[in-house]
């Protein structure tokens, strides 16, 4: 199979789909490597060593596009839709219940479409998502650390908000922030594990009784989880420093936890991270940011929005991503799409469209809403 992997274009994106090692693995088998220039050298990768595993080096995007299978990190640019079309076979994170207008274009243009953020394990894991969201996660709460202390809004005159100036805790005679994380999965767990690094005090919201009790089991009281009310929500809200919002159902929309009126409740210079907001985001407030412009503020509260966290440590978030994701490829390189999903029933669920159709029931349900 000829495979493509071509420079990611998303502002901030920094990581690539395969490593060096990597593509060493799949020429070994027998497959062609099509690497676009430049596409890992903000990962620490450059050309001559994709040169030197085995792969050819295109100097445009449209030779790493034109390829049996086209392996990618973030989903499709309106810039790239003139690629798609009925030859294209594409496996990245996709995260369609956000995007409308890419989910028709590639109904449109018949692109037959795996989600990373989809492939899911019989017991539920989400394999290839899970370590981006442990990445993200960890991210997310060291930003929101920085977002709270004094004059770290990147130059933004926020007016009507004033910087809360604290330091997340750890010295005595310092009151601890206080932090709310809406989800207990990976990105939940992780963004707690570094505010109990940091001595704030840490409150987990969360569904599912199992998860509250496996998480009250790990942290030993360093962290309380609790059962989410949404009558209970605001009062909580109206009380913390930081707010990190984690909620997932995959394929679909992120519930929408936060309303605006809880936002307006909620405490001057209050940060609200919404990791949720490649599914669409937690808030009603939440809109998408960008790494050139990270911060808003609503209601008095400083909203963080990037739908691509892990692309500000690309070298880690790369090498995490190809360790899960590769096992996957290689089994499609080795079938090909149609065989690999019938074979491998978690692959099969990733499916997120297949030649002009939706395959993927949240990413379906999400669509039809809009």
């Amino acid at each position: 199979m000829q495979i493509g992997v071509p420079k990611e274009i998303k502002n901030g994106e920094h990581r690539v789909a395969l490593t060096p090692g990597a593509v060493k693995e799949l020429t070994r088998n027998g497959h062609s490597l099509i690497v676009q220039t430049d596409a890992g050298v903000d990962s620490g990768f450059s050309d001559a060593q994709y040169r030197n595993a085995g792969a050819t080096i295109a100097e445009n995007a449209e030779d790493a596009w034109s390829t049996d299978l086209v392996v990618k990190v973030k989903e499709p640019l309106p810039e790239e839709y003139s690629f798609l079309s009925t030859q294209t076979g594409l496996f990245t994170f996709l995260h369609l219940a956000a995007s409308p207008k890419l989910t028709q274009k590639l109904l449109d243009t018949g692109v037959r479409s795996i989600g990373y953020e989809t492939v899911q394990l019989d017991h539920g894991g989400l394999p290839i998502l899970a370590p981006m969201s442990k990445v993200a996660g960890r991210v997310a709460m060291l930003m929101a650390a920085r977002f709270l202390q004094f004059g770290s809004f990147h130059g933004h005159p926020f007016e009507g908000v004033r910087h809360k100036g604290i330091l997340m805790g750890g010295i005595r005679g310092v009151d601890a922030s206080k932090v709310v994380i809406l989800g207990g999965g990976n990105v939940g767990r992780h963004a707690a594990y570094v505010a109990v690094g940091l001595d704030a005090e840490v409150i987990l919201l969360d569904h599912h009784e199992a998860c509250i009790t496996h998480l009250n089991r790990q942290f030993t009281g360093k962290a309380q989880a609790s059962l989410y009310s949404e009558s209970d929500l605001g009062p909580i809200l109206a009380e913390t420093d930081v707010v990190i919002g984690a909620a997932l159902i995959p394929g679909e929309h992120a519930p929408q936890l936060i309303t605006r009126d809880m936002i307006e409740s909620m405490q001057n210079g209050t940060v609200l991270m919404d990791v949720a907001i490649d599914q669409g985001g937690i808030s009603q407030t939440s809109r998408v940011t960008s790494y050139d412009d990270p911060v808003y503020a609503e209601g008095g509260v400083i909203h963080s929005c990037l739908p691509n966290l892990p692309a500000s440590v690309p070298r880690s978030s790369t090498q995490a991503l190809v360790e899960a994701s590769l096992p996957y490829l290689k089994l499609l390189a080795a079938e090909g799409m149609e065989r690999a999903i019938k074979s491998c029933e978690a692959l099969g669920r990733g499916v997120n469209t297949w030649d002009g159709e939706i395959r993927h029931a949240g990413v379906l349900k999400a669509f039809s809403e809009h």
